[in-house]
């Protein structure tokens, strides 16, 4: 099935297509328990902010005091808040991109800061996947590993690790999934690749023969 917005290859921020029939398979985030795990840790910092305001103004009547600590706290909220969407931002635009040829790493680390890294799809040996821990066990999230066949590899980014053969996509939701698919990608273009090589050696055949 394909990834049903195809506008993706007109956005300038990401790679162009390499062949006119390159189509997206899907797109792959770390798991979503991140972005919240961060977010209700930002929070409850918030909440200790608010206990330890209401406990100051609770031992003074001082208007003068009082405003200082409001001024204090609204603040930090609107530094947590500004903290968190530059987390979200980063979280959003950091993805992977499986098409039919290739996967694309996109890991966004600032807000004008951005790398980009791809593998060939033919370049894959063995897809296989691990979850590790408590929380990786409930949330069904974990690290996809893409075996590859040739000991050159891309730079490395925070989602799409260099590894000496291969690369690891890390906290990715349904790894399993995830690994099947690839594997089905990769052995449907190694299908294709050798029907295309036996048409081609059947017609070299063939030319020879008829001479």
């Amino acid at each position: 099935m394909l990834y049903h917005d195809s506008t993706l290859w007109n956005n300038k921020n990401f790679p162009n297509k390499i062949k006119d029939d390159e189509d997206i398979i899907f797109l792959i985030r770390q798991d979503i328990i991140f972005i919240l795990g961060k977010g209700i840790l930002l929070g409850l910092v918030s909440l200790a902010f608010l206990f330890f305001r209401l406990f100051v103004v609770g031992l003074t009547d001082d208007p003068l005091l009082v405003s200082l600590f409001d001024s204090g706290y609204y603040s930090v909220n609107i530094l947590l808040i500004t903290i968190f969407v530059f987390i979200f931002h980063n979280y959003y635009l950091s993805l992977q991109i499986v098409t039919n040829e290739r996967v694309i790493d996109i890991d966004q680390t600032g807000l004008f800061k951005r790398e980009v890294n791809e593998m060939p799809l033919s370049n894959i040996e063995d897809v296989n996947y691990k979850q590790n821990g408590f929380w990786g066990t409930i949330f069904n999230y974990g690290n996809v590993i893409l075996q590859t066949a040739g000991t050159g590899a891309s730079n490395s980014s925070s989602h799409l690790e260099d590894k000496t053969n291969g690369f690891t996509m890390n906290g990715v939701p349904k790894p399993s999934e995830v690994c099947d698919n690839i594997s089905k990608l990769y052995h449907s273009g190694a299908d294709k690749d050798l029907a295309d090589a036996a048409k081609a050696n059947a017609d070299a055949l063939r030319k020879s023969l008829t001479r």
